[in-house]
């Protein structure tokens, strides 16, 4: 058995309650259009502010008068953006799991709280 967490929530998820009745279409819906779109939306905007703090860096840099600081800046930078990246697809595989289990999970009405009492 593999101890990730995402294959834990996956098992649990698909074997607790049953799903409902469209669930292949939920599941193909999240997995084919769902998680791909909110996938691609939240890595473009980090790479987006990645490459505005470059931008802003080189900018800063252009008026540096030594080299070894602007080099050394420069590699700080790379430093920082590599830890980002590897927090950055961490992020990215805990959205795709929560999309993929919301397919798995019975829909709940929208006008009832989830524990309402019986009249």
């Amino acid at each position: 058995m593999n101890d990730s967490a995402v294959f834990q929530g996956l098992a649990r998820a698909l074997s607790t309650g049953s799903p409902p009745v469209a669930w292949p279409f939920a599941v193909w819906k999240n997995l084919f259009f769902d998680c791909p779109l909110a996938a691609s939306a939240h890595v473009q905007q980090f790479v987006g502010r990645q490459m505005q703090e470059q931008v802003q860096l080189l900018n800063d840099l252009a008026k540096e008068h030594n080299p070894t600081a602007a080099f050394s800046r420069e590699a700080a930078f790379l430093q920082q953006s590599a830890l980002a990246w590897n927090s950055e697809l961490l992020e990215v595989a805990e959205l795709v799991q929560t999309r993929l289990l919301s397919a798995t999970q019975p829909e709940k009405p929208q006008d009832q709280p989830p524990f309402a009492r019986a009249a």
